[in-house]
């Protein structure tokens, strides 16, 4: 968890957890536009077989359904990111007061399967929150800031560490540490979940209110295989527009040379 030793399995954990987030609504007209953009040029090409098609038109159109499938590939992982923030809802824990912060992170380290227990809100000795489990304690300091965390906050859950008993420490924040913060961490073996790891554990664990839902989330799975779809047939439908192109002026010379 942060920087640690358990921080791998969490992660994977929230990765997975977050996996079928995906892309927001405007893929989603997107990629409807390249299918029917696709379609048409599927159409189109069998007609132009046919010797009825008007041929600049099926390679531009072919050339920009190549385009734009890749442009929506690359438009896949930040889509995942905007869908995974708003499962976090980092925006509203950017808002939060203190205490609110306290009372989400109770709920997620809960959900974790933790034993929480909230601290008084004065006279805390160095710790918000105290976890068990496994007949493990550890005392969490909650930083809910908009600059980045400094020093004070390892070394006041150093100290909270031997006030309670407890071997092992943890800073949370939606924000980033300094490099300070971060070195005498290390120091100390104080575990940091910083933002990006935050956003993954809230977003594998959500409020109520922000789950998505399971048809939301197959629309998402169908959209990025929609545009991987979409680039490879546009990828076969340009590499169609050359062959029949060369066959066609091969057979335009062998025409011009009988004569």
């Amino acid at each position: 968890m942060g920087r640690g030793s358990n921080a791998g399995a969490l992660r994977a954990t929230a990765g997975a957890r977050c996996a079928t987030a995906g892309a927001v609504l405007a893929p989603l007209v997107v990629v409807a536009a390249l299918g029917v953009a696709a379609s048409v040029c599927a159409l189109h090409l069998h007609a132009a077989v046919l010797g009825d098609g008007k041929w600049a038109w099926l390679g531009d159109a072919a050339a920009a359904t190549d385009a734009c499938g890749a442009l929506a590939l690359l438009g896949v992982p930040s889509a995942v990111r905007r869908e995974q923030a708003a499962r976090a809802g980092i925006d509203d824990v950017d808002l939060m007061a203190g205490r609110e912060f306290e009372e989400r992170l109770a709920v997620l380290f809960s959900d974790l399967g933790y034993a929480v227990t909230r601290t008084v809100a004065t006279g805390d000795f160095g710790a918000d929150l105290l976890l068990e489990s496994a007949g493990v304690r550890m005392v969490v300091q909650a930083k809910r800031y908009d600059g980045s965390v400094g020093i004070e906050a390892v070394q006041q859950v150093v100290g909270a560490t031997r006030y309670y008993g407890a071997p092992r420490a943890l800073v949370v924040t939606n924000s980033t540490c300094t490099p300070a913060a971060v070195a005498l961490a290390s120091a100390h073996g104080v575990e940091l979940v910083e933002r990006a790891t935050l956003v993954g554990l809230l977003a594998a664990h959500p409020v109520a209110s922000a789950r998505s839902s399971p048809v939301r989330l197959l629309v998402v799975e169908v959209v990025g295989g929609a545009a991987l779809v979409v680039f490879v047939s546009g990828a076969v439908l340009r590499t169609a527009w050359r062959i029949v192109r060369v066959a066609l002026r091969g057979s335009i010379s062998i025409r011009r040379s009988g004569r």
